[in-house]
């Protein structure tokens, strides 16, 4: 199939293009600087940048609700999410289930930032650079810890669907 973008409308076009391009997903944590309350959101817009400093990014879209409080706060944590974990992945990739996050067992508090307990890791970040463009801050945190179970099956959003990603035999 081929489509031209030329006269159509671009964002459609490439955002049907992206659906086919796997990516890690997870849940992004924080807490709100002002009451300490958790607040967090389900994303695949998840980037390591560099090992010296060890640094990862995340791309938060202005208008959601997490995206003051992860700048007022400066710190956020990548839960990266096992297939057991899918379940939490609901209540942060929908407004109307917001009441149900952090309702699970297993979150924990590691200071003011709360993760998930068992994940296959948790990345816990400083903001050191925010970056605007378009409709999204593209932070880039400096990492303070990790907490990592040694799990390899991460689960990656592809084809407008959960996965996970296995070698080829």
């Amino acid at each position: 199939m081929t489509t031209q973008t030329r006269n159509g409308d671009l964002a459609s076009s490439i955002k049907q293009v992206l659906r086919f391009l796997p990516a890690p997903v997870g849940i992004v944590s924080s807490f709100a600087a002002d009451t300490g309350q958790p607040i967090g959101l389900a994303m695949s817009a998840i980037m390591p940048i560099s090992l010296e400093p060890c640094s990862m990014a995340i791309s938060v879209n202005r208008s959601g609700s997490a995206h003051a409080g992860m700048l007022a706060s400066g710190k956020f944590c990548i839960n990266l999410l096992a297939s057991e974990l899918r379940d939490h992945m609901a209540s942060f990739a929908s407004a109307d289930l917001r009441d149900q996050r952090f309702t699970q067992p297993d979150w924990q508090q590691h200071g003011q930032v709360w993760y998930i307990a068992g994940a296959p890791a948790s990345i816990f970040c400083e903001v050191r650079e925010t970056l605007s463009f378009g409709t999204h801050d593209l932070l880039i945190g400096v990492v303070y810890d990790l907490i990592a179970t040694g799990r390899e099956d991460i689960l990656g959003w592809a084809n407008g669907a959960l996965g996970q990603l296995v070698p080829l035999h």
